[in-house]
């Protein structure tokens, strides 16, 4: 321990001895100060001056003159005149040119141009099929790189923020027009055409009540169909019995179709099996001939055996053959069209063929088989008689096959679709039958209905009429008396006052959970941690991370690690010095008021020990290549710490890297201390902050000893370059 603390010693006299170490040193404790306040006071409330933001507004607006009351009306000139007077924005009034060229040119933020239809979009809101008015605005977002705003909102703010002053202006702006217009009309000479708009409400209300009058109508001549609906459910039932009986046939004759089609499907489907079947079976039997006859010298036994397994096949595959045919003829045929009869008929007898050929190779082989077993000698001229009867019986399969697949299989195909679509017809026709049955019972219940809403639609058309009739007797009184004051009280007397609470509705009352100053004080835990960051980057590479290897001459020889240790204690006491100069300045200089003031300035204590051991253990262990980890580290951490956005708005790689970087909980530890803590958030943040030196001690102390050698031979080869 004496040893760390005679290097410290030493390291400490040997910076303060000389006036140019201390200017260095006193440059590496500031720098970090000048990067933070520079920051955190340039972004301190950076909308506090959308006053300056210039914003171009211009007008092709043509006007509208109204049928009703023939005054040519501009409300784009009206726009115009008022957004001159607002200060809200830097509202600049020139031509739809100019506009979308200087904020191409970045000249203004924005630019809104009214279109030619603004009056009269505006102003025939209330009638039929009528369209939104639309306002063309145009942003250049290259102009401002920094509008999509220092963390948050941004260019989403400042454009809520125009939309909102330019609702308030188009508001004002209408109801005066509303104010001037009762002012009009209070004139004597606008007598005339509200007499006018007096008849025509008047002739609504007549129409009305006409309409009235023929819902009544409709409702007594339905309520008088109700009994004839009746007595046809009566006579329906009468005739029940006889849709009941006519639904059952319907149903048999698309049965008995569905019947037919799969008989033809199975029997298609059976005949192309058996063909295939059978080929390959006589091709195997062609095959075991040869065996048997070859075998009969050597091991007669064995023939026999062959040849009874080949009569027992054959004899069920002429089974099979045989059931095949019977269907054919008596499923299929029936349902073959007649110009079509003679392919089947001609398959059938080549089928027959086929199968008296089978039968034959039948009586053959028990034949051979039994001379086999009496001991024959002339067994052997049955064998070019059985292949004959095979060819024979393969060519009469061959040649069905042929007649079935060209002329007859096509006629099956289009019988099976033709079935299947007649009983599809069919059961569509019991349906329609049953539909019939079921459906009579409700047409007394739907036309009741009817008759109960045609009623209700004529006291709605009669209420309705009232209402207009009580419309045309208060408009027939403002025109006698020129009162027209309900509508004046409804405005007031400063229609800007309404307009307001037009652009916004509702209010928004802002309760601040965990307060700071502003805007800046909350971007002050990314640019002083930061900071601290590069400070102690900046420490690594301006002083020498080898110590010598004795605290002064004639002193004791130094271990490693109290080398390792002694130099580092230099660059904590240089880091702690940068560390109370950043955040004493970010209270008194800056203005950032922590709700903490000792858990602030132990933050920044704590954040500069880690930064600046993490840095230099890294420069120890890897000399340049450590730097160059460092400043990788300092990349990552700009983004994936959290300070400028939310990590859930990251990238998912960002996020899960997030809880490994340090400056993620020195920047979670910042806020605790200068918003205020949550159930213990400052200390869990600032244990996990001081957990990163427990790897850092391991590679500092243990893992760097072999890499020592590896260091120095780099150095060597960096210097021998004489350019590094």
């Amino acid at each position: 321990m004496s040893g760390i603390w005679e290097l410290f010693r030493s390291d400490l006299r040997r910076a303060t001895s000389r006036v140019m170490s201390v200017i260095v040193l006193c440059g590496l404790v500031v720098i970090p100060s000048a990067f933070t306040w520079f920051n955190v006071v340039g972004s301190w409330e950076p909308f506090d001056n959308t006053k300056n933001l210039k914003v171009a507004v211009a007008s092709v607006d043509e006007g509208y003159t109204g049928a009703l009351i023939p005054l040519h009306i501009n409300v784009g000139s009206m726009v115009e005149s008022a957004l001159r007077a607002n200060d809200q924005l830097d509202w600049v009034i020139t031509s739809k040119d100019e506009a979308i060229a200087g904020t191409e040119s970045g000249e203004y933020y924005a630019a809104m141009v009214l279109p030619k239809d603004f009056s009269e979009k505006m102003l025939t809101f209330y009638t039929d099929g009528s369209e939104r008015t639309h306002v063309d605005y145009y942003t250049n977002d290259k102009s401002n790189p920094l509008a999509p705003v220092i963390t948050s909102e941004g260019a989403d703010d400042l454009t809520a923020k125009i939309n909102s002053e330019f609702t308030e202006e188009l508001s004002d702006i209408a109801l005066s027009l509303v104010s001037g217009l009762i002012t009009s009309l209070s004139d004597s000479g606008t007598d005339a055409a509200l007499t006018r708009v007096e008849a025509h409400i008047s002739d609504v209300g007549v129409q009305l009540r006409a309409a009235a009058g023929t819902a009544d109508m409709f409702t007594a001549l339905l309520e008088g169909s109700v009994p004839l609906a009746e007595g046809a459910g009566s006579l329906l039932d009468a005739v029940d019995s006889q849709f009941d009986a006519a639904t059952g046939t319907v149903q048999e004759g698309a049965t008995a179709a569905q019947q037919a089609e799969s008989a033809v499907t199975r029997a298609s489907q059976a005949l192309t099996a058996a063909f295939e079947a059978s080929e390959a079976q006589l091709d195997r039997f062609e095959a075991d001939i040869d065996r048997i006859f070859s075998g009969i010298d050597s091991d007669a036994a064995a023939s026999v055996d062959l040849i009874d397994s080949m009569v027992t096949d054959l004899d069920g595959l002429i089974a099979d053959h045989e059931a095949l045919r019977q269907r054919l003829v008596d499923d299929v045929r029936p349902n073959i069209p007649e110009d079509e009869l003679p392919a089947f008929d001609a398959m059938v007898a080549l089928l027959d063929d086929a199968i008296a050929q089978e039968q034959a190779l039948d009586t053959r082989l028990q034949e051979t088989a039994s001379g086999i077993t009496t001991g024959n000698d002339d067994v052997q001229r049955y064998r070019q008689d059985i292949e004959e009867r095979i060819s024979d019986a393969m060519t009469a399969f061959e040649n069905a096959n042929t007649v079935y697949a060209n002329e007859l299989r096509p006629t099956l195909d289009q019988l099976a679709t033709t079935l299947s679509s007649v009983a599809a017809a069919m059961s569509d026709v019991g349906a329609d039958i049953a539909g019939v049955t079921g459906s009579v019972g409700d047409v007394v219940t739907i036309l009741q209905n009817a008759a109960e809403d045609n009623r209700n639609l004529a006291d709605l058309l009669a209420s309705a009429a009232d209402e207009v009739d009580l419309v045309v007797d208060t408009l027939s009184n403002a025109i006698d008396t020129g009162d027209f004051s309900q509508l004046s009280a409804i405005i007031g007397s400063n229609p800007s006052v309404l307009a307001a609470a037009i652009a916004q509705p509702i209010g928004l009352d802002r309760i601040e959970v965990y307060p700071v100053v502003s805007f800046g004080a909350g971007m002050a835990p990314l640019y002083t941690v930061l900071s601290l960051w590069v400070g102690a980057l900046l420490l690594a590479v301006t002083l020498r991370v080898d110590p010598p290897s004795r605290p002064f001459e004639g002193g004791p020889e130094l271990s490693l690690n109290q080398r390792f240790l002694g130099r580092y204690a230099l660059f904590a006491l240089v880091g702690l010095a940068q560390s109370t100069l950043v955040f004493l300045g970010n209270i008194l200089l800056v203005g950032i008021d922590p709700v903490h003031p000792f858990l602030f300035m132990l933050t920044g204590w704590a954040t500069s020990l880690v930064f600046t051991f993490i840095v230099y253990t890294l420069v120890v262990s890897f000399s340049d290549a450590g730097k160059a980890l460092a400043v990788f580290i300092l990349v990552i951490q700009v983004a994936g710490a959290g300070g400028a956005y939310p990590l859930v708005l990251l990238p998912e790689w960002f996020q899960n890297i997030s809880p490994f970087l340090p400056a993620t909980h020195a920047m979670d530890a910042f806020r605790s201390a200068m918003a205020g803590i949550y159930h213990a958030d400052f200390w869990v943040s600032l244990g996990w902050l001081l957990a990163f030196l427990l790897p850092m001690l391991l590679l500092g102390l243990v893992l760097r000893k072999p890499l020592v050698n590896v260091n120095e031979s780099m150095d060597r080869a960096l210097k021998s370059t004489k350019l590094m």
